[in-house]
């Protein structure tokens, strides 16, 4: 059998390493009868002998069978939870589970804390826009109307970077692209 035809098994022993807590000797080295008894079967034991006693008046008509009655309810709903299982878990596990869930913020929590969603509010901000005209300013158009274009002959030089001659305007050329994009903007 080559390595692709392989059959992969995958196995997972998380509940056999999930023992639950039982009790189930007693201090003389016997067994509890019906034991071992997990910690829910213990409580459920516990609880329902205590119901049964508080309300004794109730139900206790029987005579020497409310003793019977006394231990076996108790013992019989502690073997019904012994195999009981919900979603794999015994059914206080399930029960409190289910009261952590019911009982969590609904946006969940935040350093321990429950996380609150702020509301959402109106938000208000001036701004300012100043509309400029396409035209350029008198000014600056009168020169450029005077000046006329002149004609002259090209002659062969070496090819230099040459920067643009200064404006009409009197203003230093500008050194640098960030001066000149600052110059274009001073002009608006």
């Amino acid at each position: 059998m080559s390595a692709s035809e392989e059959e992969l098994i995958g196995r997972s022993y998380t509940r056999a390493r999930k023992h639950p807590l039982v009790i189930g000797k007693l201090p003389g080295a016997g067994r509890l009868p019906g034991g071992p008894y997990t910690i829910t079967q213990v409580m459920t034991m516990v609880v329902t002998f205590g119901l049964l006693v508080m309300t004794r008046d109730l139900w206790a008509h029987f005579g020497a069978m409310n003793f019977v009655l006394m231990v076996l309810v108790p013992w019989g709903l502690a073997w019904v939870l012994r195999y009981a299982r919900l979603d794999g878990r015994d059914p206080a596990r399930a029960v409190r589970s289910l009261l952590i869930y019911s009982s969590t913020p609904a946006h969940g929590r935040l350093a321990g804390k429950p996380q609150r969603v702020v509301r959402a509010r109106l938000a208000s901000a001036t701004c300012t826009v100043r509309i400029r005209s396409a035209e350029p300013p008198a000014a600056v158009a009168a020169p450029a109307a005077v000046m006329k274009p002149t004609v002259t002959k090209a002659v062969s030089t070496p090819k230099r970077k040459t920067r643009p001659a200064p404006a009409a305007t009197g203003r230093p050329v500008p050194k640098t692209g960030l001066q000149a994009l600052l110059a274009s903007l001073d002009e608006h």
